[in-house]
């Protein structure tokens, strides 16, 4: 009878110390040997967490075109690119993935890599995630549970949301110099306003945001991402569907962007739209509304099998423009009427058909005998992604 009592007594303290190891791990900030992941992954389930869609915003600068490289993952990657999501508007900086079995944690790691990269590309907005994070799988009874733990540069949200109302301020100044103009015109006023009004930073350790909105909106300085993500956004803002796009120019890491008018897609480089800036103060367009083959004569598509083919030559800003000259006709006659376009500007641009180096003299002698301003010592700045000209006038005369 006493070893029956007992053994009721020991089983009775047995399940008193299930239930209150259980309600330790579950429900108090006490650390376990992971950390705490079990009260973590309750909480998780608290969280309201949004469906990612073409409607889901981050915060308040917004985004239409934001499930472009979202759409090209696979489910799996999107459930974590959605909880990724879903924790930046939140501000929260660890989380699980719901609805997720990971694999081994190599494997996970290799998910989470590919989700955050077009989580980044299809939101310029988010200037603020840092991008050092870090991700980890923990083995529980319901599986392989995967978690990221995210990092921004800023602790207190309002903050960001000050940064965020200067932006929107900022972005408004262009909103209202292109009222009433066409898409085609307004991706051209903002691409110069862009490019004219932001300095192109040379410094060898750059502060993390040159390459974000916030450098080139806030303070007006950037590089070429920084240019990239701040083009999208205005461009998003006043209608016009971008992406971004990563690969390397002249075999040197490189950010532009595509852009779609009429549902084809161009290639837009800001950044080498200022390669003569800082000599001329011009802003040329040698690489504005490219072609895919034209672009590739410099540069290389990071993920091209995604990446959307750009053919059309339709708004290509030479050819739109009538900016042409052709070896085959009257150069003095073709020259004299693009120079109608620019006389009032402190410069000339046009694309040649033709070889380039046998007709310098003939163009040069033409363009002098329009415009006395064009003498000799006049530099010509050649482009042969497109054979593009651009012509500054002696301001020495």
């Amino acid at each position: 009878m006493r070893k029956t009592i007992k053994a009721y007594c020991n089983f009775f303290v047995m399940i008193i110390s299930v239930i209150l190891v259980i309600y330790v791990a579950f429900f108090t900030d006490i650390p376990t040997k992971t950390g705490n992941i079990i009260r973590l992954k309750i909480e998780e389930t608290r969280d309201v967490h949004e469906t990612y869609s073409k409607d889901f915003y981050i915060n308040d600068l917004g985004i239409s075109m934001n499930t472009y490289y979202y759409d090209r993952l696979n489910d799996e990657q999107k459930k974590i690119y959605s909880a990724i999501a879903n924790s930046v508007k939140t501000f929260k900086n660890e989380f699980a993935i719901r609805d997720y079995v990971a694999g081994d944690k190599d494997v996970f790691a290799t998910e989470v890599s590919i989700a955050i990269e077009a989580f980044i590309n299809d939101h310029p907005e988010v200037f603020y995630l840092q991008s050092q994070y870090s991700s980890y799988v923990v083995s529980n009874f319901e599986g392989n549970i995967g978690y990221v733990k995210l990092n921004y540069t800023e602790e207190d949200t309002n903050v960001i949301n000050q940064k965020i109302e200067l932006m929107k301020e900022k972005i408004q100044e262009y909103l209202k110099e292109v009222e009433g103009m066409s898409d085609y015109e307004k991706e051209v006023a903002i691409h110069d306003k862009l490019a004219y009004t932001v300095t192109y930073s040379d410094l060898v350790e750059l502060p993390r945001k040159y390459h974000t909105v916030e450098g080139t909106l806030l303070e007006g300085i950037g590089v070429c991402d920084g240019f990239t993500k701040s083009l999208q956004l205005i461009y998003d803002a006043v209608g016009i569907d971008s992406i971004i796009v990563l690969g390397t120019l002249d075999n040197n890491p490189h950010a532009w962007n595509l852009v779609k008018l009429d549902n084809e897609w161009y290639n837009v480089d800001i950044t080498s739209s200022r390669s003569i800036y800082g000599e001329t103060g011009i802003i040329n367009h040698a690489y504005f509304n490219l072609t895919t083959e034209k672009m590739k004569r410099v540069a290389t598509f990071d993920n091209e099998d995604i990446i959307p083919e750009a053919n059309s030559t339709k708004y290509d800003y030479y050819e739109h423009n009538g900016y042409i000259l052709d070896e085959t006709q009257d150069i003095y006659d073709q020259l004299n009427s693009v120079y109608q376009n620019f006389k009032d500007k402190e410069y000339m641009e046009f694309y040649f058909k033709g070889n380039v180096s046998d007709n310098i003299s003939t163009m040069l002698r033409a363009l002098r005998n329009i415009d006395t301003s064009f003498l000799d010592g006049t530099k010509m700045y050649y482009y042969n992604i497109e054979n593009a000209i651009i012509i500054p006038k002696n301001k020495l005369n």
